[in-house]
């Protein structure tokens, strides 16, 4: 059928949303926003420590070990209550999970305000850096490569954390050379400059020995058992997930009755902490 010449033409417009249509999108609506406000709620569920120093655990218990040692007046975001006795489980500044003792804390009430924006240091520190591991720990494990003059080198270092400043470190390990192949061992104290610091410089010495052992080829290759000394720095890095990075820079001094000779060492490598 055609319309006449000047005839107006009607426009088809969508039909509107019928109640049984608007009813579900209403409900999305409302769960959408539902869950949004118990994230914010999550968010600012925070307790605050009033113990002098209060232990984070892997468990709502004394029986589990401890990970993280909060000091008075720190604050960390709250997520759930145990099913049994008064323990809150915590988010740790590393992005870890934690329990504390309910007794220890008390809730706070947050500012709805929005804080101040972080600054660029701040940021990067915190996408970086973990909190310290040194104030609460109690054994260090080091595995470090690199070279002792000149020639590779593998060491293990367990210590004995006995204050978050001072430990008492052992060394066991051997340099692989093309003529000889030497072990090491001993021991000495650890000093930590800025154990509260996530970046600590540390400074060690120790005394030990050595025993030269010569490739099956050589026969002209002076080896035995000798005394050693070393001394120098290094760098502990905490990062995040619990990773801890160490670097060492030394000089060492292997010497006999009629024999002296000094290596330096660099080497780097991971370190466990707790």
């Amino acid at each position: 059928m055609r319309c006449p010449p000047g005839a107006p033409v009607a426009r088809l417009s969508p039909p509107p949303l019928s109640p049984p249509l608007l009813l579900p999108l209403l409900l999305l609506l409302l769960l959408l926003a539902a869950g949004r406000g118990a994230e914010a709620a999550e968010e600012r569920a925070v307790v605050r420590v009033i113990a002098e120093v209060a232990d984070v655990r892997t468990g709502p218990s004394f029986s589990y070990r401890s990970i993280y040692r909060a000091a008075r007046g720190e604050v960390l975001p709250a997520v759930t209550r145990a099913a049994r006795d008064y323990w809150l489980r915590v988010v740790l500044p590393d992005g870890t999970y934690g329990w504390i003792l309910g007794d220890q804390v008390i809730s706070l009430a947050v500012d709805p305000s929005p804080p101040a924006p972080p600054t660029l240091s701040e940021r990067i520190g915190a996408a970086v850096f973990s909190p310290p591991p040194l104030p609460a720990a109690d054994v260090s494990l080091a595995f470090s490569a690199g070279l002792l003059g000149g020639e590779g080198l593998v060491l293990f270092r367990p210590a004995i954390v006995l204050v978050p400043h001072l430990a008492l470190e052992a060394f066991v390990g051997e340099t692989v050379g093309e003529e000889a192949d030497v072990f090491y061992y001993g021991g000495g104290p650890i000093l930590y400059v800025w154990p509260s610091s996530p970046v600590t410089l540390f400074v060690g010495a120790a005394a030990g020995g050595a025993i030269g052992r010569k490739k099956a080829d050589q026969f002209a290759i002076r080896t035995g058992h000798y005394a050693t000394a070393n001394a120098g720095v290094g760098l502990l890095v905490a990062l995040k997930k619990r990773i801890t990075l160490r670097c060492d820079f030394r000089d060492h001094v292997v010497f006999g009755p009629d024999y002296t000779r000094e290596l330096i060492e660099y080497s780097g490598g991971l370190s466990v902490i707790f």
